[in-house]
């Protein structure tokens, strides 16, 4: 059956998101699960058990919103597409989930350390908050319990000892978020080994929602979790 030009553009931005985020050591091994939500109800993902740095266009999944195969002859879906699906169900705004294992990030999650601190202008305003879903074994119905609370209000959030989650309005908007995820983690250890971060006030916070607008952004942010950290 021939490929719709929709299908073919997704396959080619989805195989290069997964190869990049294994050149940049989001991934390791065969790690890491990715999807897009194409018209007719179908997703487009990658496969169980195979390095995305080495993966190519043919060797991505069509299934169907339950995670079946639509092609009876093809390779298996990640083990780890409920959370994907789930994020679909939630979010009719989102037609894109990154799921990767960046270092810093899921090392914060692992010391118990917020990432949400905010300490940068460009992460409070593209993710506000970057919440922690409670630890549950991965591939299991526990992971999506423990992330549909966050889904609903976040398009970032880390699974406790696991890796990150992003969503999107397309491929590259939740691979950017992923980026912006490590880069949060990336400046606030620096910050920590220099004495600790200096969080941003409430009221440069919120000065910083009122001007969001500017960079074209407009969907509402979930602040909570930076309220909390932030400095009076």
């Amino acid at each position: 059956m021939s490929k719709s030009v929709e299908e073919l553009t997704a396959r080619q931005a989805l195989a290069e998101v997964s190869r990049l985020c294994y050149q940049r050591g989001y991934i390791s091994g065969t790690e890491g699960n990715f999807s897009i939500r194409l018209a007719d109800n179908r997703i487009l993902t990658t496969p169980r058990g195979v390095c995305k740095g080495r993966i190519n266009e043919s060797e991505l999944v069509l299934t169907d919103l339950q995670g079946n195969p639509l092609d009876p002859h093809s390779a298996l879906p990640s083990t780890e597409l409920k959370m994907h699906l789930a994020a679909y169900r939630l979010r009719k705004d989102i037609d894109a989930v990154v799921h990767a294992h960046p270092t810093i990030a899921v090392g914060f999650t692992v010391a118990g350390v917020s990432l949400s601190t905010p300490a940068l202008p460009e992460v409070v305003c593209t993710l506000g908050g970057i919440p922690v879903a409670p630890y549950a074994t991965p591939s299991t119905d526990e992971v999506v319990e423990s992330i549909e609370p966050f889904v609903k209000k976040c398009d970032a959030l880390m699974l406790d000892h696991h890796g990150a989650l992003c969503l999107g309005k397309d491929i590259w908007d939740a691979f950017y978020k992923l980026e912006t995820v490590e880069h949060q983690a990336q400046t606030l250890m620096v910050a920590h080994l220099l004495g600790g971060p200096k969080p941003l006030t409430s009221a440069q916070i919120s000065s910083l929602m009122a001007v969001r607008s500017v960079y074209g952004l407009t969907n509402e942010l979930d602040v909570d979790y930076l309220t909390e950290a932030s400095s009076k």
